[in-house]
């Protein structure tokens, strides 16, 4: 069997990547081929192809589930890879246990940014957190990951950074890639994850990503497909027994964060 994916990554990873890894464990994957940077997503691919330079908002092929927005996926075809257990490393380790936040502020739906951690409550998580956790910080610079036609627009966050200490992912690659030869931000990702078990995220790939390294995933959704099907209580459970829970609204969000970090 051929994988061949060109779709969203969230897509890519809730959809393609379990089937491609129930071949794989069934002796039926001939090839996969996706996106640049997709090499460490597919480590168990020995014949992967990066072919395409850009996403594409389409349902991928010739896979069992071709839609995500649904609560339970169907699971007979279905195995998601262990990356925390292949990626685990001894790079990324600190005096304090890490915490990953993940964030966006890009056009959405063709509008302005919806779904992101503003300013403010970035400041609020940072202020309470830094003390307990080394915590990173990750909104990729569109040079490291394969475009969707979105345009990335500016936070104005990083003068938090030094302030509480938080490092910047995107700096942190630049830093450690030559190091540890990592090939790609998204092999960073893996590497980092993996070594990881508190998540904050916002709707979008990011927050399916950060559902499958295990330990809790918090997700910031003010709006999408997600909160209307109850698919965060639903499949993205299923990546890696991770603890998944969401808000919709800051106050909420940052109650839900306290109380379980």
């Amino acid at each position: 069997m051929e994988i061949d994916c060109q779709c969203e990554f969230g897509y890519e990873l809730q959809l393609v990547i379990p089937y491609a890894y129930y071949l794989y464990k069934n002796n039926l994957l001939k090839q996969t081929a996706s996106t640049f940077f997709t090499k460490e997503l597919y480590y168990f691919s020995n014949n992967h192809e990066e072919k395409y330079s850009k996403r594409e908002c389409i349902e991928p092929n010739n896979v069992p589930n071709k839609y995500p927005h649904v609560t339970e996926l169907n699971y007979d075809e279905y195995l998601p890879p262990p990356y925390k257990d292949n990626f685990k490393n001894d790079y990324f380790i600190f005096d304090k246990p890490i915490m990953i936040i993940h964030n966006k502020y890009n056009e959405e739906w063709l509008g302005p940014p919806i779904n992101f951690i503003d300013k403010d409550t970035l400041e609020q998580i940072f202020s309470t957190f830094h003390s307990k956790y080394q915590i990173i910080y990750i909104r990729p610079q569109s040079n490291h990951i394969v475009s969707d036609g979105c345009e990335i627009f500016d936070l104005k966050e990083k003068e938090l950074f030094s302030v509480y200490g938080i490092l910047d992912g995107n700096e942190l690659y630049k830093e450690v890639k030559d190091k540890y030869n990592i090939s790609n931000f998204n092999h960073f990702q893996l590497l980092l994850h993996s070594n990881c078990d508190h998540f904050i995220s916002v709707q979008g790939g990011n927050s399916v990503l950060a559902s499958y390294f295990g330990g809790t995933n918090i997700i910031f959704a003010r709006e999408g497909h997600e909160l209307e099907c109850n698919s965060y209580n639903g499949h993205y459970k299923k990546y890696s027994n991770c603890n998944v829970m969401h808000s919709n609204n800051y106050a909420e969000f940052i109650e839900l964060i306290k109380s379980n970090y």
